[in-house]
């Protein structure tokens, strides 16, 4: 619909892929130094009484230090969330507040005067823009970084993506599958995914699983986000990437002792 051609954009930006990473030796999550950059901004499309409002709230995580390591997580995180890098991470966040806000006005306004009479289409103006972050420590003291973005830009409901981070010890640098995995390991692995959905499913065919509404447009493949778990990998597939938003979350969680045969 019209009113959310602009600001859908930069939603589509933050669930692109982040660049790559290096291998290396892991240090402990709790060596770190972690502290939290926050933001919470409300703007009112227009100056009239009870107008519709943007609500944007962001509660982000990050390193504190002014080391390599710390340059290279912090950077990533705010490409991934902010198409930003090389700022404080406050003031990262204070910039995407303004400018999220900021687009919100400029680009909703004119369509809303437009709509205003109608009562029915106030709720599409009802904007809202939420992230909050997590850290927990994955194999080999690795750290997982994870972010919950929950956001509404009018349609039929909001937008729910979880988004996973898992970096270096060593240098700071994101892991990423062709670190993990052994050259040509890619067809193999979703092998293993298609075979464990099947499971979880309980379904033993395609045409089965297509029945419960799963991969019904694309095939099966490795997802960017992914948990590296002391045990396991766990792969997150977010609302539409394999199945429909009624479905949720899926995930599939394979052990390391099933992926040997493709690990490095």
């Amino acid at each position: 619909m019209k009113r959310n051609y602009i600001i859908l954009g930069i939603a589509a930006l933050l669930l692109a892929a982040c660049g790559g990473g290096e291998g290396g030796g892991f240090f402990s999550s709790n060596s770190f130094d972690m502290d939290e950059a926050k933001a919470e901004k409300v703007v009112s499309i227009s100056d009239e009484e009870n107008a519709p409002k943007c609500s944007i709230s962001l509660q982000v995580k990050y390193v504190k230090g002014d080391d390599e390591r710390a340059h290279n997580i912090n950077n990533a995180i705010q490409q991934r969330l902010f198409m930003f890098d090389s700022l404080k991470m406050q003031q990262a966040v204070d910039s995407f507040a303004h400018f999220y806000t900021s687009e919100y006005k400029k680009n909703m306004a004119p369509l809303y005067r437009e709509d205003r009479g109608d009562e029915l289409k106030r709720a599409w103006y009802e904007y809202t823009y939420e992230v909050t972050t997590d850290t927990r420590e994955g194999k080999d003291d690795c750290l997982v970084y994870i972010i919950d973005l929950d956001m509404y830009e009018g349609g039929a409901h909001g937008i729910r993506q979880q988004l996973v981070m898992n970096f270096d010890a060593k240098t700071g640098r994101q892991i990423t599958y062709d670190d993990l995995f052994a050259q040509g390991y890619s067809y193999r692995l979703r092998e293993m995914l298609l075979d464990e959905l099947k499971r979880q499913t309980e379904t033993n065919s395609l045409d089965e699983l297509h029945a419960k509404d799963y991969l019904l447009t694309m095939d099966i493949y490795a997802p960017q986000n992914f948990i590296l778990g002391d045990d396991e990998i766990t792969f997150i597939y977010n609302p539409y990437e394999i199945a429909p938003y009624a479905k949720g979350n899926t995930e599939l969680t394979l052990s390391y002792g099933k992926l040997k045969e493709i690990m490095k």
